[in-house]
């Protein structure tokens, strides 16, 4: 994720404090087999959006960002985030890519499973806490 806006300017005052935590997300990810590890760095991730409304499109785009790279860590990522916050923007790119994928096919499973979490029946809710 690169700090700049969506429209090509600086990135706001808080951009680098977003982009660690999303770097400790999926760090942890990648050291961790468990969604208990990982919810911790999650709820920071939604704190820290929730704080900062000023910004919701500028998240937005940091958020759609890391759907066309999901690595370890994105899916739960945006899944906790979407569940929460229910973003049209971020489920009408997840919805694009799902229909009209790019690069690896294999890519659109992980998506589905993003687009989930926009339900209120989200299989996987029961693996965080604050969604149990």
């Amino acid at each position: 994720m690169e700090n700049t806006s969506r429209h090509g300017g600086p990135a706001p005052e808080p951009a680098a404090e977003f982009t660690n935590i999303i770097q400790e997300v999926l760090t942890a990810a990648e050291e961790t087999y468990g969604t208990e590890d990982l919810e911790y760095h999650l709820e920071r991730a939604l704190a820290f959006v929730k704080r900062h409304p000023e910004l919701k499109d500028w998240l937005e785009s940091q958020v759609i960002s890391l759907i066309d790279s999901p690595r370890e860590g994105v899916v739960e990522l945006v899944s906790f985030l979407m569940h929460d916050l229910h973003w049209e923007a971020v489920r009408e790119a997840i919805i694009e890519r799902v229909r009209h994928p790019k690069g690896d096919v294999s890519n659109i499973r992980l998506h589905e499973a993003m687009l989930d979490a926009f339900s209120d029946s989200w299989r996987d809710r029961d693996l965080y806490t604050r969604f149990s």
